[in-house]
């Protein structure tokens, strides 16, 4: 059975930024810009279902950002109104009004966490990457939900060539913004893993700072003395039971990067799955078939596909992020 404990949700497909390496940039063709509404969320994740099943929601997708969705508020509140379910949200922080992240932080507490995805230490540097972002309004949005709220904030840095000598400087800035922790995620998305990012990536860092797996890598520093949000019982009971299938642990089994939901409310066991990159192109076709518009979450779940065809794990993503060699214990409970 796929694990239900936790969802990923691109709630908007939406997005100020251009980041040369995001999809929306890379495969511009098929991009829909839509979000989901809070009629959907009621109408598929009933207090029922909710109850029953959800632990942990998170906001992050893999064209959009959470904070662009005009119903993201009033989804939270929903949600919060049937049960404490920890929630996540990845975001670059920019453009909204100080007023919007006052209400954000009332609808959140100390379980939950905001990740501010941030690249640079000024507004220069940090547009070298998050190409339209305003670093002005991310560190004033950032400020203000750290007054209005008990929620875990968490500065998200990737490791780039032009911010690699600035990184202590950017954590030590977070810590007197009252961030709790720095998040150094280390890609793979450089030229010396995809040869189509050129021989010499102005992108890629050291090399001690590209990812030497087929999945990104993290380095967390605790800042304050915020408590981090324990792993579920839940997510660490499904590791300890799902066996290996043709050399695949499935997380879609486990849980950890949660059952995904992008902006068109399509059902998919993961986000590496549903990105639009064309080794994926299967996958956007079989998510049709999963469409929320056009059946209820519940009916998708109990469709037979996800207990024969899928348990194949014959695609790339699954063979690649899945591999058994891989995925250990922290590998299958870490975001």
């Amino acid at each position: 059975m796929l694990a239900t404990w936790h969802f990923h949700i691109e709630v908007s497909s939406k997005c100020t930024l251009a980041c040369p390496r995001c999809a929306r940039q890379e495969v511009p063709n098929g991009l829909i810009n839509t979000e989901l509404d809070l009629e959907f969320f009621k109408r598929n994740f009933t207090p029922e279902f909710v109850l029953a099943n959800v632990e942990k929601i998170t906001f992050c997708g893999d064209d959009g950002d959470p904070i662009y969705a005009h119903d993201l508020i009033p989804i939270i509140q929903y949600i919060k109104s049937i049960k404490p379910v920890e929630i996540v949200i990845v975001t670059n922080g920019s453009h909204k009004k100080l007023s919007w992240w006052i209400q954000l932080g009332q609808c959140l507490s100390e379980i939950d966490s905001v990740h501010f995805s941030i690249d640079g230490h000024d507004d220069t540097s940090n547009n070298v990457y998050r190409v339209n972002s305003d670093y002005d309004s991310i560190i004033a949005g950032l400020q203000t939900l750290r007054v209005s709220s008990d929620c875990q904030i968490v500065w998200a840095a990737i490791a780039f060539k032009f911010n690699e000598h600035h990184l202590e400087y950017m954590q030590q800035f977070a810590k007197r913004l009252g961030v709790d922790r720095f998040q150094l995620t280390l890609s793979t998305k450089f030229g010396s893993v995809y040869p189509s990012y050129g021989a010499v990536d102005p992108l890629q860092p050291s090399d001690k700072l590209v990812s030497g797996t087929q999945r990104f890598e993290r380095v967390i520093t605790n800042l304050s003395d915020k408590t981090e949000t324990p792993i579920s019982l839940t997510n660490i009971r499904l590791f300890q039971a799902t066996p290996s299938i043709n050399g695949v642990t499935a997380l879609c089994k486990i849980g950890n990067k949660g059952l995904y939901i992008d902006a068109r409310g399509r059902l998919f066991p993961c986000c590496w799955v549903a990105n639009r990159y064309s080794h994926n192109q299967e996958w956007q076709q079989q998510a049709e078939k999963f469409n929320l518009h056009h059946q209820t979450l519940q009916q998708a779940l109990a469709d037979d596909f996800w207990t024969t065809e899928l348990e194949t794990y014959r695609w790339q993503e699954c063979q690649t992020k899945c591999a058994s060699s891989v995925v250990d214990e922290k590998y299958a409970t870490s975001w």
